[in-house]
């Protein structure tokens, strides 16, 4: 069996350093998982990249990676490569002729690439269709959401259909929110839906005790820390969070900001101008550093726009850390209100200060036990047993 994790959308539409990026995509994560857990499995991440000229081959920690150059790339989600469905084609050319199993696991479905994986995508006994949600919108949803996209009406309504007629190939879709499931239930009922998000590693439940997490890192023992953690953006709820943070008057209260993306300057430009002096712009933070923040906060915030099922919130609870986020997307389906920690509205700054003040008169909970669905096992054993099914 061999099984290929494909991407269908650009890194470097999200980030600069989308070298980096590439290899830890969604579809890449997933197909180190499995070489882990299943080592004799044959799987190969491959990607499109719109910085690319030509097809590249890399090995990258033992995975075999195929980028392949895309011919048109107008925003993410928007863009097509046809060097990837020739490399596709052969894959079932061969699949075919010797009579084994190919397993085409696509990373995010409603993109144009996507459709035009589907389109030459065949349908047999030993070549498997599977598709991982990652909080895209069907086109009519999209419209719904942005009104500006009214004059691209009849190119919307063509892409809905494509969707229509292309979903039903699919073998198995994993979900991540309960619109999408409803969604797709509809457009392909004769697919299998079901709830799944990405995980976590194991090193996450190793927590490490607060007062040496924050020495390690120089933070104040008596201080509140609020972190964020992802990719700092309008749509991540950056202005209400900053807002709200304003609004805080008390000293002993802190933001700590960990991540990029394509708002960063502009945020930390924003805090600087409005004088929002308890709030900092930490950049990118990975690996052992990233689990020492987790550790030495006292609360994670995401007050995003939409999400689908955000890891970070996942890793926070790993940690024994509690979370304000929003009803939005797939988290009402990971946190129970006043449970791993409060759910509030979007676009709130208001809120988002309540649950602040209310959050931080936690006396400390035993919230890291709601996570264990979420290991990186757990998952990957449940996504084997379809492939091979």
């Amino acid at each position: 069996m061999k099984i290929l994790q494909i991407s269908s959308a650009s890194s470097s539409h999200s980030v600069e350093n989308y070298e980096e990026d590439i290899y830890r995509a969604w579809n890449s994560k997933e197909a180190y998982q499995i070489k882990k857990f299943y080592p004799s499995l044959d799987v190969e991440s491959w990607t499109i990249e719109r910085r690319y000229k030509k097809e590249e081959t890399k090995i990258h920690d033992g995975l075999k990676f195929r980028i392949f150059p895309t011919i048109f790339s107008k925003r993410h989600g928007i863009e097509t490569s046809l060097k990837i469905i020739d490399a596709l084609k052969e894959e079932q050319k061969k699949a075919i002729e010797k009579n084994e199993k190919l397993v085409i696991h696509l990373h995010e479905h409603h993109t144009w690439q996507s459709y035009l994986i589907l389109l030459f995508a065949k349908k047999r006994e030993n070549i498997k269709l599977i598709s991982s949600h990652h909080g895209g919108r069907s086109p009519l949803e999209n419209l719904k959401k942005y009104k500006k996209l009214a004059g691209l009406l009849p190119g919307i309504l063509l892409m809905q259909l494509f969707e229509r007629f292309f979903f039903r190939k699919v073998d198995i879709f994993y979900s991540e929110t309960k619109d999408e499931t409803n969604y797709l239930k509809r457009v392909a009922p004769k697919s299998k839906v079901i709830f799944q998000s990405m995980g976590i590693e194991e090193e996450y439940f190793k927590n490490e005790k607060k007062e040496l997490a924050r020495k390690k890192l120089g933070l104040k023992k008596e201080k509140k820390y609020l972190l964020f953690l992802g990719r700092v953006k309008t749509t991540k709820g950056m202005r209400e969070l900053l807002s709200a943070m304003k609004n805080i008057k008390e000293k002993n209260i802190e933001l700590l900001i960990v991540g990029l993306g394509a708002d960063y300057e502009f945020f930390k430009n924003y805090a600087e101008e409005n004088k929002i002096e308890n709030t900092k712009f930490l950049g990118p933070i990975y690996g052992d550093k990233k689990l020492l923040y987790l550790s030495a906060c006292d609360c994670l915030i995401l007050p995003s726009y939409t999400e689908s099922c955000p890891v970070s919130l996942m890793e926070a609870i790993a940690r024994n850390l509690p979370v304000i986020a929003t009803n939005v997307g797939g988290i009402p389906l990971m946190i129970e209100n006043n449970r791993e920690g409060i759910i509030i509205k979007p676009r709130s700054s208001e809120e988002i200060t309540s649950a602040i003040k209310e959050i931080l008169k936690w006396k400390k909970k035993d919230i890291k036990q709601y996570v264990d669905r979420y290991r990186w096992k757990s998952i990957i054993d449940n996504t084997v047993k379809d492939y091979k099914n």
